[in-house]
């Protein structure tokens, strides 16, 4: 009993405090001591100051200075916020999503290119050139004081912040594989890879565009450097290198685009490029103009050079970029797409979950030194390479085949370019003789060879493949390696048909491809398999094969002959065939909302298990940031394999491989309709689950909604937009403050203004932000480049974002009609609580203040002393001239920011008077405003400080256009002596002035905000240019 009567006690001391806090620290009423008037009577004469001229029938009674509805929205914005960041950090990743990179070990070492110094680049004193040596393996880079290379030029690229050292792991694995495995190397006109490593003393490129062409700039010199070393290197064999392939990790791979566009690129310099999670089709941050601008000038490059069909990158560049996927927690895996870049014949975009032996996904960091990824890239590295030629790798055309055989699973229609069993020469292949004793094998009848079957079976399997059928599709799975399958064509002196009918003929012979060679490797999926990548490069068990054949294809053969491997004879293997005519794809329309409908309908579709290979393709599934389940019921046994289906997306090629479906849910995360990126609608856009079925088993799948990882993936795909909806929705209230202030000339506190925004507004405020969804999708803006490009310029002429799907979250995908109201309730929530710390930090410093017995007394400017204003105009003088000779405007941003912080709370100890108050709260509001554009310009200021820890006397070489901050620094200054913009009617052409700017600005934060950031700065730019000349009325 005392405990709950003490409890009841602090609770209500609590309350008393909050309440105190809300009356003294926003400045609803006079600005008193405790001592002067009870918490109670400062409330209620708040909540009477407050008043929107609703009743408490309407509106709600009051609680703690804010009305029942805006209490609710923010309580429920606060509550979505909690939800999300919560997700995002337990909810982990499961099934194929797991990551599983296997550790690796080398023996690395740098040996520092001094040469490469002033003489040859004027940035040798900020970056430097390494040449990376694997211990016990590559050659010693120096022998009697001479520069030894023997090998193929290779350039690795560090991202943002990244090290030099980062090369390291897939210049082992090239050097391990060449001297101690080279005998697996399928090219006889390999060499050893002599890999340059730049160092750019972790930069951060992503946030700096001037740094991007620093680097860039700094890398065409070193390339030039690089090749006259091999043509000085003594007893150098085969031609004199001429080009030098590249490896870009996150923004090297920006780096590398960017470098042909300068003027001191050479020529053919570079034919091959590899980038690993770079973002080709966009930006990841928008925090500088000038990185848009360089993106757009790339990107109009590199399309005008594949446009030109003679051009030296149309006919010898390839690039592939290879991504991590959902992994991938810095980068959104969407951004990594070249689709819109560069055509299919110089490249593509694969996912490491769709890379053969690798089949796991990868994050950002990890990617450069991931095992399984690392092998692969050596080997690619080492078969696309050509010691013979002067450009030292193999022609696009054998480069790109070896890249798709490489890098996609192979079941993709654009991989299976240049297989041999598409060729369509007539009798292609070598003879074969076929002797009597063969078994036939009818058209739909799975075939299956184990160690029971194997023995009542002859050697050789015939299926006679059927020209007349049109949906007729062979499929294969096994586990034997070495399984020899033939496709026939009819021998032309022969009559076929009549030689396999006739048993008495002893033998006879055929035209045969062998396509042992051409099985796909698929993850091993058994009742011990857990993940895809346990059968992965150096997993604990081997994978499966697997041959997928369509229509086109067979209809150039007559028969399929599969010889019954000795292995199946010992009950180690298995083989499992099948020649179908039936149609195995079955069409859903079901879009998200159908989805929810099954699923709480608990409704279930039967997988054709009769067939060894069936699919599902959902036509309607294709946005990116909403992801599934598949839960899976599976019946029967079998003694081959468990089921297991393949999750793809045609273009780009990903793929993910769910195992063993008995071990429960399959959570269904893609990469295709992505916000902000731009899309080619002439792709098939819909998800497929191609399910491969063992005998005997029979498997059933409901597929719904995984809110959980939606919510996950929403976060990392919409950080940029949380940070342009702060800055609309303080903007917005700014708006309501000034429009009371013309209106009574009394400037409310910044909270009151939330509160009677929401009170009075909140359902115009959630209709409009769920409608904007829908309205892009059914005005076609998000498709419609020119009215989305004639939108953009007049919404911001000076900055935008080229993107065609750039418009508010950057989709179109009708569901998600909610992620607007979702957003809104989180800003508002974030916006609240921010204004919140800075009244609590108001009222302590009030009461320090107060406790002492020493306020601030309010003085008009006229009354300030000449010192005062004097010291002040030195400071903004300083500020100017550092800007203009130093420091970016930023930095000056920040510091001003700071200024206006300690402004507010040396105002929070003011004694109350009408104008101070007035001052107050517009102070307040301008710092509110300030706070949340200050993450914007830190990037800038993170890169300055890199470079002045560098090399300090080095000038930052751009963001110094004074006219960005000097409005700024003016109102500060403005600020600083007690002034604030003068009443004037709301129809004037200055109340017009301001209301404009500050609803163009919040309309622009919602709208365009999240590809547009760095504009966001000058808007506010232009507002205190505003309300710096109305101080003067």
């Amino acid at each position: 009993m005392v405990l709950r009567r003490g409890a009841k006690a602090l609770i209500r001391r609590g309350l008393t405090i909050l309440a105190e806090s809300c009356g003294k620290s926003d400045n609803r009423s006079k600005s008193i001591s405790s001592s002067e008037v009870p918490a109670r009577g400062i409330l209620e004469r708040d909540l009477k100051a407050s008043s929107t001229g609703l009743t408490d029938e309407q509106t709600g009674s009051c609680r703690f200075g804010l009305h029942k509805t805006s209490l609710q929205v923010i309580l429920v914005g606060l509550l979505l916020t909690i939800v999300a960041l919560s997700t995002s950090v337990v909810k982990e990743f499961s099934g194929s999503d797991t990551p599983q990179c296997h550790s690796v070990y080398m023996y690395p070492s740098y040996a520092k290119i001094d040469g490469f110094d002033h003489r040859y680049t004027k940035l040798a004193q900020k970056y430097h050139l390494y040449l990376y040596r694997e211990q016990g393996k590559d050659r010693e880079p120096l022998e009697n004081d001479a520069l030894q290379l023997d090998g193929i030029p290779v350039l690795f690229i560090p991202g943002n912040a990244g090290s030099f050292k980062q090369a390291r792991s897939i210049a082992a694995a090239c050097a391990n594989v060449y001297f101690d495995e080279r005998s697996s190397i399928d090219n006889d006109d390999t060499k050893n890879l002599d890999f340059f490593t730049a160092d750019f003393n972790e930069d951060f490129t992503a946030f700096h565009g001037r740094t991007m062409l620093d680097q860039a700039e700094y890398l065409n010199d070193a390339i030039a450097y690089i090749l006259s070393l091999y043509r000085s290197s003594q007893n150098y064999e085969a031609p004199v290198p001429s080009s030098v392939i590249v490896v870009g990790h996150s923004m090297g791979g920006i780096v590398a685009r960017v470098m042909p566009t300068l003027k001191n690129y050479i020529p053919e310099s570079v034919n091959s490029y590899i980038t690993l999670s770079a973002p080709h089709a966009l930006a990841p941050v928008t925090f500088d103009g000038d990185m848009l601008k360089i993106y757009e000038r790339i990107s109009k490059f590199w399309k005008a050079q594949f446009e030109d069909s003679e051009s030296f990158f149309s006919k010898n560049v390839s690039l592939i970029s290879i991504t991590g996927g959902v992994l991938d927690n810095i980068l959104p895996a969407d951004f990594t797409t070249i689709e819109d870049i560069i055509p299919y014949t110089n490249g593509f975009t694969t996912y490491t979950t769709t890379v053969p032996h690798v089949w796991t996904p990868i994050d950002h960091l990890a990617i450069v030194w991931c095992d399984q990824l690392r092998n692969v890239l050596a080997r690619v590295l080492l078969e696309s390479v050509n010691a013979k030629k002067a450009s030292k790798t193999k022609l696009l055309e054998e480069r790109m085949r070896l890249y798709r055989k490489a890098l996609l699973s192979g079941l993709e229609g654009y991989s299976v370019l240049g297989n041999s069993l598409y060729r369509t020469e007539p009798n292609a292949g070598n003879s074969f003789e076929l002797q009597t004793g063969y078994e036939k094998v009818r058209m739909n009848e799975k075939f299956v060879l184990t160690k029971e079957t194997a023995k009542s079976r002859s050697r050789f399997s015939v299926i006679s493949i059927e020209k007349d059928r049109n949906d007729s599709n062979f499929a294969l799975l096994t586990d034997e390696p070495s399984l020899n399958i033939r496709f026939c064509q009819k021998n032309s002196s022969s009559k076929l048909e009549e030689q396999i009918e006739e048993s008495s003929i002893s033998e006879w012979w055929t035209q045969c491809t062998r396509v042992d060679q051409e099985l796909l490797n698929v993850p091993k999926s058994s009742r011990n398999s857990n993940y895809p990548s346990d059968s992965s490069w150096g997993g604990n068990s081997s994978p499966f094969f697997f041959l997928l054949v369509d229509t086109p294809t067979l209809s150039q053969y007559d028969l399929i002959v599969i010889e019954t491997p000795n292995s199946v004879l010992n009950g180690d293997t298995f083989v499992v065939a099948e020649l179908s005519d039936e149609a195995l794809n079955t069409a859903v329309h079901d879009n998200p909302f159908g989805v929810i409908t099954t699923g709480l309908l608990k409704a279930e579709r039967s997988v054709n298990s009769k067939h060894l290979v069936s699919s599902f393709t959902f036509t309607n599934l294709y946005s990116s940031i909403i992801s599934y389940r598949v839960r899976t019921v599976v019946s029967g046994e079998s003694n081959t394999f468990e089921p297991f289906f393949r999750q793809s997306i045609e273009k780009p090629f990903e793929t993910k491989w769910h195992i063993n479906l008995r071990q429960g849910p399959q959570d269904i995360n893609f990469h295709n309709v992505a916000p902000f990126v731009p899309l080619n609608s002439t792709h098939d856009k819909s998800l497929k689950l191609t399910f491969i079925n063992p005998p005997g088993v029979e498997t059933k799948i409901k597929v719904e909604v995984n809110w959980s990882l939606t919510v996950k993936m929403l976060l990392l795909r919409f950080r940029l937009s949380i940070a342009a909806f702060t800055i609309g929705f303080v903007s917005l209230t700014m708006a309501y403050q000034f429009k009371n202030y013309q209106s009574t000339g009394d400037f409310v506190p910044f909270d009151n203004s939330i509160d009677r925004l929401l009170t009075n507004h909140w359902k115009a405020m959630f209709i409009s932000t769920s409608l904007l969804i829908p309205f892009t999708n059914l005005l076609g803006l998000q498709k419609n480049v020119d009215d989305a490009h004639l939108l953009r310029q007049f919404l911001s002429p000076l900055g935008y974002s080229s993107s065609t799907s750039a418009l508010f979250l950057g989709t179109d995908e009708m569901f998600m009609w909610w992620l607007g109201p979702v957003f809104l309730l989180m800003t508002i929530s974030s916006v609240f609580l921010t204004y919140r710390l800075i009244a609590t930090l108001e009222a302590f410093t009030y009461w320090a203040v107060a406790k002492g017995g020493r306020y601030f007394i309010w003085s008009s400017e006229k009354s300030e002393s000449r010192f005062s204003r004097t010291k002040q105009a030195i400071g903004a003088l300083i500020i100017v001239t550092s800007v203009i000779f130093y420091v970016p405007y930023q930095f000056a941003f920040i510091i001003l920011t700071i200024v206006q912080a300690f402004l507010c709370l040396k105002l929070s100890t003011l004694r109350s008077r009408h104008t101070s108050n007035n001052v107050k709260n517009f102070n307040n509001s301008i710092l509110m405003l300030m706070i949340f554009l200050v993450p914007i310009n830190v990037p800038i200021v993170m890169v300055f400080m890199r470079n002045f820890a560098i090399r300090w006397e080095t000038p930052f070489q751009s963001h110094h256009n004074v006219l960005a901050i000097l409005p700024i620094i003016l109102l500060i200054e403005s600020n600083a002596r007690f002034r604030m913009p003068a009443v004037s009617p709301t129809k004037s052409l200055v109340g017009v002035a301001i209301m404009g700017c500050l609803v163009h600005m919040s309309a622009y934060s919602f709208i365009l905000g999240t590809r547009n950031l760095y504009w966001l700065h000058h808007l506010f730019n232009t507002l205190s240019a505003v309300l710096f000349l109305r101080t003067f009325d």
